[in-house]
């Protein structure tokens, strides 16, 4: 698709996406070890009665939090790498004679 293509956006649109993802990113987080935490007391208040009623459902949460967190730091990632790739064509010189110095 050619939205998904971000060699084609501009540069601050592509720093705004950057941006929302690293939130998102810290977002999911910050609400994974959340959850975990709350699971991790749920099973020493009830015991084996709370992994027999709620494991598949903490299991789900816990696996599509994790997944989230992992597919908007990765989004980020695409993002600076492209920010890092237009700045150093931007700050590579041009022209004849240029010789780096």
């Amino acid at each position: 698709m050619r939205i998904l293509n971000i060699t084609r956006w501009p540069a601050f649109l592509v720093f705004v996406a950057a941006g929302l993802l690293a939130v998102s990113s810290a977002f999911a987080t910050v609400n994974l070890f959340g959850q975990t935490m709350a699971n991790i007391a749920f099973l020493r208040r009830a015991g084996f009665e709370a992994v027999r009623l709620g494991a598949l459902g903490q299991l789900f949460w816990l696996t599509l939090w994790g997944m989230t967190a992992l597919a908007c730091f990765l989004g980020f990632k695409v993002c600076e790498v492209e920010l890092v790739q237009r700045y150093r064509n931007w700050a590579r010189p041009q022209g004849p004679g240029s010789d780096g110095v």
